[in-house]
């Protein structure tokens, strides 16, 4: 089997949250361990792209942006580069409702494709998608461009949408939801302690 790693993105000023959401307690437990928990068993190695040190205690390498302020481009594209292998899964430190089913999902049906992101409705999930370390070059050039919006890169890699819907057997409506917001967290915790 192809190795496969593993890459959380936990950066971002969270200025809606109003603090660091992936260390933030989660129905018990901190956000971040979710999406861990969906990679654990998938993964051969796992990173997590932060600027901020208090993820160090958590065991797995902690990579930081390479290039500061241009948004999740810069965590993927510092992540990407210390990757080890050619397969990855790149998700949010605040999608607690992704699992190891919808990952594996994305990875059976991405062909040869640079990305390929789990497509919902009218939505896009760049940050719940597969990225194959080849893309580093496109990002290099949409940075020098100062082109930093992920939907850009998505096009220019000419990605593959991975269509998920309820006709799914681990489909819930609740899948992608992303916590940016106090009244999603509590809608996320509300559906979690069910």
């Amino acid at each position: 089997m192809k190795k496969l790693t593993g890459i959380i993105l936990c950066g971002g000023k969270s200025c809606r949250f109003g603090q660091d959401k992936g260390l933030c307690t989660l129905a018990g437990k901190p956000m971040i361990d979710y999406p861990l928990a969906a990679l654990k068993n998938i993964c051969d190695d796992i990173i997590i792209s932060t600027n901020d040190p208090r993820y160090d205690t958590l065991g797995y390498k902690i990579i930081k942006d390479n290039i500061k302020n241009i948004g999740p481009l810069g965590g993927i594209y510092s992540a990407l580069h210390e990757s080890k292998t050619e397969d990855n899964i790149i998700v949010s430190c605040d999608m607690p409702f992704l699992n190891e089913k919808l990952l594996n999902y994305i990875l059976e049906n991405k062909n040869n494709h640079l990305i390929a992101a789990a497509y919902e409705g009218q939505y896009v999930e760049p940050l719940c998608s597969y990225y194959n370390k080849k893309v580093i070059p496109i990002i290099e050039k949409l940075i020098s461009n100062e082109q930093f919006k992920l939907q850009v890169l998505l096009k220019k890699a000419n990605y593959k949408k991975i269509m998920i819907n309820k006709n799914l057997e681990f489909y819930q409506n609740h899948l992608f939801l992303n916590i940016n917001t106090i009244n999603e967290y509590k809608r996320a915790e509300k559906i979690l302690k069910l």
